[in-house]
């Protein structure tokens, strides 16, 4: 059995898998496709934005960073482990998403209808991130279920707002809506989960400052009274 400390050690690297691999291949593609371009291509980054390899080897990535930790751990302990890896994945669904946008953003040449529409035909970045928040629910069925605290609720909330202000506007510009309301739409969706987000999450919340425990005065010793011979 893995000892704590490495399978700690093992399983926070393993979330840094799905960015690393993404970001190899996608210098991989720019190079094949674009050889010698100051910009990715949009072609470089779609075929890397699809790619059913990737999207597997990142979830793997994941799971396995999970079994690690959960493994390495004692059985009375897991529970707050298995919270601390949804937390993770919370958090890597919105780096990747925000990420992924961004990288789009720039092979449209700083076009936001060219880059959400890439975004959008890419897929990658929305199913892992979707597949990462099923997964983080899953792992603590109780802020869903039964006996939820009520900030379980503007978490999830929260998180499926930021990943769905990409579809928003995308939907919009399907509705034959014009750009500027579509990409305003869409921005109010996604700060709301944004603030939604960080104002129910335990990341980001101020730990409460404890007051220091009176301490009672120390008695003083009585004086020896002086012996006379």
């Amino acid at each position: 059995m893995v000892s704590r400390d490495l399978g700690e050690d093992i399983s926070f690297l393993l979330y840094f898998v799905p960015s690393v691999i993404s970001i190899a291949y996608g210098i991989y593609e720019w190079y094949s496709v674009g050889r010698g371009s100051g910009t990715m291509p949009g072609t470089a980054y779609l075929i890397v934005s699809k790619s059913p390899y990737l999207y597997l080897i990142s979830m793997v990535a994941v799971c396995a960073a999970l079994v690690i930790d959960v493994a390495s751990t004692p059985v009375n302990e897991r529970e707050p482990v298995l919270g601390i890896n949804a937390a993770r994945m919370q958090i890597l669904s919105v780096i990747v998403i925000i990420v992924s946008l961004a990288a789009a953003i720039s092979v449209g040449g700083y076009n936001l209808s060219t880059g959400f529409s890439d975004f959008i035909e890419g897929r990658y970045a929305l199913i892992f991130s979707f597949s990462l928040v099923a997964i983080s629910i899953l792992l603590v069925p109780k802020q869903i279920l039964g006996s939820a605290r009520p900030s379980a609720y503007g978490e999830v909330l929260g998180l499926l707002l930021i990943v769905a202000a990409p579809i928003v506007l995308y939907l919009a510009l399907k509705a034959r809506i014009n750009f500027d309301a579509s990409a305003i739409l869409a921005i109010v969706v996604g700060l709301i989960g944004l603030y939604v987000y960080t104002n129910s999450s335990k990341l980001f919340r101020k730990k409460p400052e404890t007051a220091p425990a009176p301490q009672s005065p120390t008695p003083k010793p009585n004086p020896t009274p002086a012996v006379t011979k």
